[in-house]
């Protein structure tokens, strides 16, 4: 069962750690069958978000639900959870199919065709030891064992960090296929920007504990532009409320703008400025939100 349609809902989610404010009033709702990216710099909160999902951390105040359980319900709603963490702990001295035997005695269910596809997929040796593993192989071993249970949620923390691109590739073709195709919710936290454009459908944007967008990715990019204007050497152009990344050049003028952009251009052009505006990729949009957000966190 899910709440009103979402996988993920949080009200007003807050965790600090004595007088470090780690989230702050975070609204977040995860679309069922979405893959959502949770994105943002280094200490933004994603990992504690997601350690509060697993009520592996309570919050401080707030509400976080998942498929309309409360998260601190934790064995009930873990076992709907897949996770794969960057550097993934794993008993070394196993091998991997010792490793999928032994976790299908954790679950009351356990899809041993799905990770059987996965290994074979993948090339992995069933008879190879853990430690013998690259990350690439380890991540993609921690998967096939983590989706062999079918959660209806995967999350994937930072677990792509630092892979080489083709092993990044094969884990997200992996997960698109078994986990989105089936309609299951997929979570990924990270920053490794140009993979997760390209599949994510939903993005959630987080500054120094705060959420300061969430929204589907295609409608972001379409409201957020940069406008480049062209004017006469020395002309003090004044820059619309809410933009940031002002350059500002001898005959050229450039800032970054998300809601009402359309309207800023239309009034630039009508005033006989030449107004260009530029899409931005994700990792841009981040930049320029990181920024530009409010300091006094924490």
């Amino acid at each position: 069962m899910s709440d009103n349609g979402y996988a993920v809902v949080s009200q007003r989610l807050t965790k600090c750690f004595g007088r470090k404010v780690a989230l702050d009033c975070v609204d977040i709702h995860v679309p069922v069958g979405s893959i959502y990216g949770l994105v943002g710099p280094n200490g933004a909160g994603k990992t504690t978000l997601i350690r509060c999902l697993l009520d592996l951390l309570r919050p401080t105040r707030g509400s976080l639900t998942v498929f309309g359980c409360d998260a601190s319900r934790g064995p009930t709603v873990r076992r709907r959870i897949g996770h794969v963490a960057a550097l993934q702990p794993m008993w070394e001295w196993m091998r991997v199919r010792e490793l999928a035997k032994f976790m299908s005695g954790c679950y009351p269910r356990w899809n041993a065709d799905a990770v059987s596809r996965l290994l074979d997929r993948t090339g992995i040796d069933r008879g190879a030891r853990i430690e013998t593993l690259s990350r690439g192989q380890r991540t993609l071993a921690a998967l096939a064992v983590q989706i062999g249970h079918d959660p209806d949620l995967l999350i994937l923390d930072e677990a792509l960090t630092g892979l080489d691109p083709l092993a990044r590739r094969e884990i997200l073709r992996s997960v698109i296929e078994m986990m989105h195709g089936q309609r299951r919710t997929v979570l990924i936290a990270g920053q490794d920007l140009s993979d997760m454009e390209r599949i994510c459908d939903h993005v959630g944007i987080l500054v120094e504990g705060r959420l300061v967008v969430e929204a589907p990715l295609e409608a972001l990019r379409l409201r957020t532009k940069r406008l480049r204007v062209s004017h006469a050497p020395d002309t003090q152009l004044s820059t619309p409320a809410g933009a940031t990344s002002v350059e500002r050049g001898l005959r050229e003028t450039r800032f970054v703008l998300g809601d009402g952009a359309d309207d800023v251009l239309h009034e630039l052009r009508a005033q006989g400025l030449q107004t260009d505006a530029d899409d931005l990729s994700l990792e841009e949009i981040v930049v320029c939100l990181a920024q530009s957000a409010p300091a006094g966190v924490g």
